[in-house]
């Protein structure tokens, strides 16, 4: 039997093609303010962290620079639903549907693990169709090591079963610091600081990669 009984994925960039939608969207909500392009492409250079951080930076920012008070919750609010409508609509990364689909009939139990707030990704899955395949969607607040620990705890299973799939260094310290394996995504590592031990462009060869675990 497979050893690796759980697959636990990242959601945006790995099984959706949202990673621009989400980039943009800071530009977009924030477009009416001046100055607003150059500042939050300083903050988006930084790697601050998730949409809360970055819009406190911002509001902080541009009042610091220029002057002007922004409405943090109103800025998360906008990107928030912006991101939602548009996340909801984007395309399925490369072969992840079929991947997910062979996973799922060699009795893998799979699971997505975002930094997206947990009720705003509960809405994106349903809308996008497939929340059915899903055996837990979590999302912020909680980390995504804390994710798998609930994975560990709910199922009473060991890292050793569990297999992490993301496109990002977030991803990678996360199977790291819980002992998972570590499956890497990406056309380069530009994403992580440095390159996983599995890396591919696509999900296809995921599943075979799962099965040599026996």
């Amino acid at each position: 039997s497979v050893m690796i009984k759980y697959a636990v994925f990242d959601f945006d960039g790995t099984l959706v093609d949202s990673n621009n939608i989400k980039l943009n969207a800071f530009f977009q909500v924030t477009n009416n303010l001046p100055n607003s392009k150059a500042i939050i492409e300083e903050i988006l250079s930084r790697d601050v962290g998730d949409r809360n951080t970055i819009f406190e930076f911002f509001s902080h920012a541009m009042y610091s620079e220029h002057g002007i008070s922004v409405n943090i919750n109103d800025l998360i609010s906008n990107y928030t639903l912006l991101c939602e409508d548009e996340v909801s609509q984007a395309i399925s990364t490369k072969d992840s549907d079929e991947s997910l689909e062979k996973l799922l009939s060699m009795g893998i139990k799979i699971f997505i693990s975002s930094a997206t707030p947990e009720q705003t990704l509960n809405i994106i899955v349903n809308k996008r169709g497939n929340s059915h395949l899903f055996n837990g969607i979590y999302g912020s607040p909680n980390s995504k090591e804390m994710h798998i620990h609930n994975i560990r705890r709910l199922f009473q299973c060991h890292s050793s079963e569990i297999i992490y799939v993301g496109d990002s260094e977030v991803d990678r310290v996360a199977a790291l610091r819980t002992n998972c394996h570590f499956f890497g995504i990406g056309h380069d590592f530009s994403r992580f600081s440095i390159k996983p031990q599995v890396l591919r462009e696509t999900l296809h060869d995921l599943p075979k990669w799962v099965s040599t675990f026996t």
